[in-house]
């Protein structure tokens, strides 16, 4: 009896083409659109979420394909509710009916692509076919791109891939959009090993570029800079890890093309310098690999930071805000050079502060009724003690990387040439003091801002600026200048080579200019409360709820140009992200010189 019933189905098998999984199917409320088609699964094929599939079809005089993302698989029985399920069975788990009445299974799947590029759905009935790497490769685009990067392995299912995944640099590096933004949970998101991971990729394809084309001026140039936010965990990238296994992990490296993938190389480290002393605070490296960072008040004012030194107060305080432009004023001498460019230095002038001390002096001075020397202006004298107990505070708490008794301190230069190893510079060690980790991320975007928007701007030169947990620098309806900062460079210095590759663990969290400026955005497993935010309501629900079930090397990638994200796995770094997994040899040392150039 199974035998006959199963005779259509052997016969449905038979018309299809050689290698159909299944038939288009168009019945009431699956209706195919252009968007999204369904399909009945021939029996004995497998058919998974996540798969690539691929259908073609006459429609008027035009032969068209359809490129599709299996969203979801359903299993249907031929029974109209669990009522007739239970009978079949009469409640008895051990009982097995005489006849057999099989269901069967089909699938949702999303259109990723059509070609030609027309606005309509598959017919009912045309065969469907499992992809692999080259429908992958055309679904996404990928045909169409002239600057690709291969980022990651394109799932194809659960355990199999279709080929490299590719973005567009021109949405990453500034042409058609800039910069990353990265969101997921602590620790199970990888946030931070993405962010490296496209710095290595990045500066790779920049080294392969220099070795072929040295000469060439429109080659990529690229300068990593790297923000430490958690213990030390990122001044350990120039190592291996001891997890990394070549044998097995290489591979998938190759796949995107690094056939030697390895830990950074000559990488540079910075941490604050310890008060009273010349050596940075101890990282867990030798006190000889770590540059210390700190700032005089003569560098202060020569580099236009004193507005960002006072940004958590001014946040809210308009008549602070104009009692620290006035000092700001007042300290400064600046003028405009032949070239265009301005030069602002310390006024040095008997009688103006030279020092944090002196300048706090003077402030309790005027908090004494002495007045301000400030030509035709007044401030009310609870501005005045309140610039005191902020100065006195930040200078407490700063104590090191603010050189209170120092004309100068060692201010961080990262300004480059050409392409370069990364440079990673700690502000976790900050962390009790949040004002001042935001002040260093300031003097940074703000060095590169100058540098880029001078007279000597080096053409092509491209900053990565990588600075997880976003919400603290550039927080969600803040108007202060360091977070007004941080979204001036997301919203207009792409195309001036300064490129954000920031993470948080919310975007919802986030000022709004920072993460919608973001060309190339990633999902890492993310919380279902976060993705149910506004923030995400351009993402489908199937690819919210992907979202929050991704495994720790699996990202969703989201690309202007994808229909839906592109969801991948990212191989598994070769260099370790804290010291416990650092293998205890010696940096990796590169075949050729890096900075030959420079």
């Amino acid at each position: 009896m199974n035998d006959v019933l199963n005779v259509p189905q052997i016969q449905e098998q038979k018309t299809m083409a050689a290698g159909a999984i299944g038939k288009v199917a168009s019945p009431p409320k699956h209706e195919a659109t252009s968007e999204e088609f369904y399909f009945w699964v021939a029996p004995g094929a497998l058919v998974e979420k996540s798969q690539i599939v691929r259908t073609a079809c006459r429609i008027a005089d035009k032969d068209l394909v359809f490129y599709g993302l299996v969203r979801e698989v359903y299993r249907q029985s031929r029974q109209k509710d669990l009522g007739e399920e239970y009978d079949r069975h009469d409640g008895d788990i051990s009982y097995q009916p005489p006849f057999d009445s099989p269901g069967f299974t089909y699938a949702a799947a999303t259109i990723l692509r059509t070609e030609p590029p027309l606005m309509t759905p598959p017919k009912e009935g045309s065969d469907v076919f499992l992809g692999g790497e080259q429908e992958a490769f055309i679904a996404y685009g990928a045909d169409e791109i002239e600057n690709p990067l291969r980022v990651g392995l394109v799932k194809n299912g659960g355990t199999h891939f279709a080929g490299p995944g590719r973005i567009d640099l021109d949405y990453l590096l500034g042409a058609n959009g800039g910069h990353l933004n990265v969101n997921g949970v602590a620790g199970r998101g990888t946030k931070s090993s993405l962010l490296l991971h496209f710095n290595y990729l990045l500066l790779e394809e920049a080294r392969r570029q220099q070795r072929e084309r040295p000469s060439d001026p429109d080659r990529l140039r690229i300068v990593p800079i790297i923000l430490n936010v958690k213990n030390f965990d990122l001044f350990h990238i120039d190592r291996r890890s001891k997890r990394f296994d070549p044998h097995k992990q290489a591979e998938e490296w190759r796949a995107l093309g690094i056939e030697k993938p390895g830990p950074f190389r000559n990488v540079t480290f910075y941490a604050p310098q310890l008060p009273n002393l010349a050596v940075a605070v101890k990282t867990g490296r030798p006190k000889e690999d770590v540059q210390p960072y700190s700032w005089g008040l003569k560098d202060i004012i020569e580099r236009g930071l004193l507005l960002y030194l006072f940004a958590e107060d001014d946040r809210h305080d308009a008549n602070f805000a104009a009692l620290v432009y006035d000092l700001d004023d007042w300290l400064t001498d600046e003028r405009t050079e032949r070239d265009g460019s301005r030069v602002r230095q310390i006024v040095p002038h008997a009688g103006r502060p030279q020092t944090f001390d002196e300048l706090l002096k003077e402030v309790r001075n005027w908090t004494e009724g002495s007045g301000t020397p400030f030509s035709s202006k007044q401030h009310h004298i609870s501005t005045l003690r309140k610039l005191y107990r902020r100065l006195f505070l930040i200078l407490s708490e700063g104590q090191g990387v603010l050189r209170r008794y120092d004309h100068q301190g060692k201010p961080l230069t990262i300004t480059a040439h050409d392409t370069c190893d990364p440079q990673v510079i700690d502000l976790s060690s900050l962390a009790a003091v949040p004002s001042l980790q935001r002040f260093v991320a300031a003097t940074i975007f703000n060095q590169l801002k100058e540098e880029r928007t001078g007279p000597k701007a080096q053409r092509g030169l491209i900053y990565l600026v990588t600075l997880d947990e976003l919400n603290r620098f550039a927080p969600h309806d803040a108007h202060d200048p360091i977070t007004q900062l941080i979204e001036h460079v997301a919203a207009e210095m792409r195309s001036q080579g300064i490129i954000l590759l920031g993470a948080q663990q919310q975007a919802s969290l986030v000022s709004k200019r920072v993460v919608e400026n973001a060309g190339i955005r990633a999902l890492g497993k993310s919380g279902s409360l976060e993705l149910s935010h506004p923030v995400w309501r351009f993402l489908s629900e199937s690819a919210r709820r992907k979202a929050s079930m991704l495994l720790p090397e699996e990202k969703l990638l989201i690309q202007d140009s994808f229909r839906e994200p592109m969801l991948v796995k990212i191989p598994f770094p070769p260099w370790a992200l804290r010291a416990a997994e650092a293998v205890e040899d010696l940096p990796a040392v590169p075949s050729k010189p890096l900075l030959e150039d420079l």
